[in-house]
């Protein structure tokens, strides 16, 4: 607990005017835990809950507004009689907030509990003070975020990063060599310019636009050397038939779409296929239905009706 608490206080990480302490003191943090367990009895157990809040390196947000954030986001109910002691850290490309939270609560004497419930709780009130300020929803683990406008446009179903991010992964999925997966992305109108004295591999949209593999998220699944693996698995353990069947039905499929009158779908056929979950015998069903076009065949109803 000692060690934790000298962690995020350290001056390397954090400035002193971007730490503090709830119900307590960020200079004797240590020693008011400790005797808050020793009042209780409760010595034992687990010491702390050791929690980080994330931001996106895209945000414009300076390290005063972020502890800020922190601020209010301890007035939530859960933290009520517990002392917390809490820094932001500059020393990564994306700020975030350290909280140590003594495991006793210094009003009550009962220790931390967090339901799975109020845990999300938590995380939503999170999120809601992010949206507040105007900064980016962080998701998950591993920091997947996206930026405000691409975020908005993914919710109209819009998002030219996110057709090349399903592009990128059906193309990696179906193939068994660098060269297939080139020939696959080109085939759906995307240049790849993979070059072994660079490191990152450069995608461009059938519209020009460019981004790099370390835009894609996850970033380390998309890296030169995973692609690699993965194309080497999928000589392994795969089918070479089966992949190239599958790459040309989703060819197919997407060829289709392009016929379709509405645009949303023209222009991005992936996102399209993809929000409707087809897979396999769906996906060549859905192809078969684009096939024979909008409406109904009055020729063949007359005939019928005849």
């Amino acid at each position: 607990m000692k060690r934790a608490i000298t962690y995020i206080l350290h001056l390397q990480k954090t400035q002193y005017h971007l730490t503090a302490g709830l119900n307590c003191n960020t200079a004797t943090a240590y020693e008011e835990f400790v005797l808050t367990k020793q009042n209780y009895k409760k010595e034992n157990g687990r010491q702390y809950i050791h929690f980080i809040q994330s931001f996106s390196p895209l945000d414009k947000a300076s390290p005063e507004t972020i502890k800020e954030i922190a601020d209010k986001l301890l007035q939530h109910k859960m933290f009520k009689g517990f002392q917390v002691v809490y820094a932001v850290h500059t020393d990564k490309p994306h700020l975030h907030t350290h909280f140590i939270v003594n495991t006793v609560n210094a009003d009550t004497g009962l220790k931390w509990q967090l339901s799975k419930e109020q845990l999300q709780e938590l995380k939503d009130c999170s999120d809601e003070l992010c949206r507040q300020y105007g900064l980016i929803v962080v998701k998950g683990k591993e920091g997947n975020y996206k930026n405000r406008g691409e975020y908005r446009s993914k919710k109209k179903g819009a998002s030219w990063k996110y057709e090349l991010y399903l592009a990128v992964k059906e193309c990696m999925r179906n193939s068994s060599s660098r060269e297939e997966f080139i020939t696959s992305m080109e085939k759906l109108g995307y240049k790849v310019g993979w070059e072994d004295n660079r490191k990152y591999i450069t995608f461009i949209t059938p519209d020009g636009k460019k981004c790099r593999n370390r835009k894609l998220y996850p970033p380390e699944k998309f890296t030169k050397e995973n692609l690699l693996k993965t194309f080497e698995l999928n000589k392994k353990y795969q089918d070479k038939r089966l992949l190239h069947n599958r790459m040309e039905l989703l060819i197919s499929s997407i060829y289709m779409l392009s016929k379709s009158t509405s645009t949303n779908q023209s222009n991005y056929p992936l996102t399209f296929l993809k929000n409707r979950d087809l897979k396999g015998d769906a996906l060549k069903e859905r192809i078969a239905e684009l096939k024979k076009g909008r409406g109904l065949n009055w020729d063949k109803k007359i005939d019928h009706e005849r």
